[in-house]
């Protein structure tokens, strides 16, 4: 490892409020979870049809969106509590001026998250 690799790493647990130790094994096992859900065999994300909370032009909104772009966005969702990108769950979809808004629960810490996908 790298002098600059040391310092970033540093700096970065010193952002994240914990010891260099603990940053680096909370990190490996942040990566070694993400490997192990790679490795799994996909399973169908929750349809628009199972949301009856959708209205009906944020219906039409995200059915617009391609099937494994929806997956994108649903699995790119900043958790403030978790502090990374997140999966949103038990959601729900309203626009909000030109603007297609879903407000959920984190899949890790189940705390409140939202993602909204701007409009044209």
């Amino acid at each position: 490892m790298t002098p600059e690799q040391r310092d970033l790493l540093r700096r970065a647990a010193e952002v994240a409020g914990m010891p260099v130790s603990t940053f680096v094994l909370h990190s490996a096992c942040q990566a070694a979870d993400l490997l192990l859900i790679e490795q799994q065999p996909r399973v169908s994300s929750p349809t628009v049809e199972s949301l009856p909370t959708f209205t009906e032009p944020a219906r039409q909104r995200w059915e617009a969106i391609p099937a494994d772009i929806r997956q994108r966005l649903l699995s790119n969702v900043w958790c403030g509590r978790c502090r990374h990108e997140v999966t949103i769950t038990n959601f729900s979809g309203a626009i909000k001026g030109r603007d297609l808004l879903l407000v959920g629960k984190c899949a890790e810490c189940h705390g409140d998250v939202a993602r909204v996908i701007e409009g044209a």
